[in-house]
């Protein structure tokens, strides 16, 4: 479908660029409603190649799983993400990619699962009773939720909670985001890389706090002490040589120890948050949730085992995911030509696939905009396209900690909503901003209710 907006071309032209800027503030709102039915969309610019966006399952695994090598990073993302992760292995491509993807993967093994648990719980329930100890009439969820998941990558990335240097990262993250987390014109209008550009200089301060905290983890790393004698994710960069005996470079250390501190506690939080906005938006949800917990673990805590046991919670996770999917678009450049079921990709093509238009596409989810968790139970899952969920992405690029990750946020739920209701301190709907990642135009505060488990 090649997308007219106006008659005349200079028009269409103009509207097309004003739809761009926009975009860069948030990218889901220039969706059209047709995007959430069509299945192949062309937008065809002024200059250089097309646009498009991959809305069919069947295209979504061309692009992403059969023919990958095909399709690189998009330079917008490169551009989004370099300043701050380096050659960390979100940006980076080829034999680098290769090798760094080899190293991390250990570090997700099932073997290792029950450990990275413990340390969930462990962080959860320290949450929860600090907020038992010193009721508050409200607080910000979403800052609390993020320190909650940073001190857990911090334990299992470091071997120790980082406390102060937390909220330094946190702040860090944040300016980075408002500086950088947008589309980049400069790829769209095909401005060479060289050419300076405003954003090269936005963030700098943001990245060098980040910087400053990792050199401190690495200068001490080996002195401080640990809670666990376990290897932790840092041992295994330090500890790497490749067949000539060689380590890896401190820069390369650097980039994978923030790409993987990022990515292992933000979108988790996002996840979480958005979770309670829809708790308290559909109580009949939460009310099946709270029964699943009480008749699970009674007035005991959550413990590693009760993982698989937890089917509902674990569909209350995965129906947040694709209704608010973190990673809400993948962006790639098509490296060679390619034909997607008929469909002509010229060479340099820039190729969207939005997460956020399939999870909610009116051809493969049945009412895509109502929040129904049970979609994704062991009875009803069969049903589902494959590629047309892909809150972690898919292929050879798929998130490593996929598993650790939901994991991670059904236990956390399992701990906080057994004892905690969380109810908005401005009630209505939270409106998302789709940038780096897709989180809630505002932070979430919200008036805390302990819930009465022994009754």
């Amino acid at each position: 479908m090649l997308m007219k907006i106006f008659p005349e071309k200079w028009q269409v032209y103009a509207g097309l660029f004003r739809n761009l800027l926009k975009a860069r503030k948030n990218l889901i709102e220039v969706w059209p409603p047709e995007f959430y039915s069509d299945e192949f969309i062309k937008i065809e610019l002024p200059w250089g190649a097309p646009i498009f966006i991959i809305n069919h399952p069947d295209d979504v695994r061309s692009v992403m799983v059969d023919r990958a090598a095909g399709y690189i990073k998009s330079r917008s993302n490169v551009q989004t993400l370099k300043p701050l992760l380096g050659d960390g292995l979100f940006v980076s491509e080829g034999a680098l990619w290769r090798r760094q993807r080899k190293i991390a993967a250990p570090s997700t093994h099932g073997n290792r699962m029950a450990a990275y648990a413990q340390i969930i719980l462990d962080e959860a329930e320290l949450w929860e009773q600090n907020l038992l100890a010193q009721p508050v009439a409200e607080t910000d969820l979403s800052k609390s939720l993020t320190m909650l998941t940073a001190e857990i990558i911090s334990r299992i990335m470091f071997g120790y909670r980082l406390g102060q240097g937390n909220e330094i990262l946190y702040r860090a993250f944040a300016e980075y985001q408002a500086s950088h987390g947008r589309v980049h014109l400069s790829e769209l209008l095909r401005i060479p890389d060289w050419l300076p550009r405003p954003s090269m200089w936005k963030g700098r301060r943001a990245v060098r706090r980040v910087d400053q905290v990792m050199l401190q983890i690495l200068s001490c790393h080996k002195s401080v002490e640990r809670a666990s004698e376990e290897d932790n994710l840092l041992d295994m960069l330090l500890e790497y040589r490749d067949e000539e005996g060689k380590g890896m470079a401190p820069d390369l250390i650097r980039d994978e120890m923030v790409s993987i501190f990022l990515a292992g506690h933000e979108t988790t939080a996002l996840t979480l948050g958005w979770i309670f906005h829809l708790l308290e938006k559909h109580p009949e949800v939460e009310s099946r949730l709270h029964e699943e917990l009480d008749v699970v673990l009674g007035d005991r805590k959550p413990e590693f085992g009760d993982y698989p046991r937890l089917p509902y919670t674990k569909a209350v996770v995965e129906e947040t995911l694709r209704l608010y999917p973190p990673v809400h678009v993948f962006s790639r450049e098509a490296v060679e030509e390619d034909c997607l079921r008929g469909n002509a990709i010229p060479k340099g093509s820039f190729v969207i696939i939005s997460s956020w238009l399939l999870h909610r596409h009116q051809k493969y989810w049945k009412n895509p905009e109502e929040f129904k968790p049970e979609r994704f139970l062991p009875e009803n899952v069969d049903g589902q396209l494959p590629y047309a969920y892909i809150p972690f992405g898919a292929g050879p690029r798929i998130c490593l900690g996929k598993h650790l990750g939901l994991m991670e946020s059904v236990l956390i739920l399992a701990t906080l909503a057994r004892r905690f209701e969380f109810r908005q301190v401005e009630a209505g709907e939270l409106k998302p901003v789709g940038r780096m990642t897709l989180r809630p135009e505002q932070n979430i505060r919200v008036r805390v209710k302990v819930r009465n488990i022994n009754k």
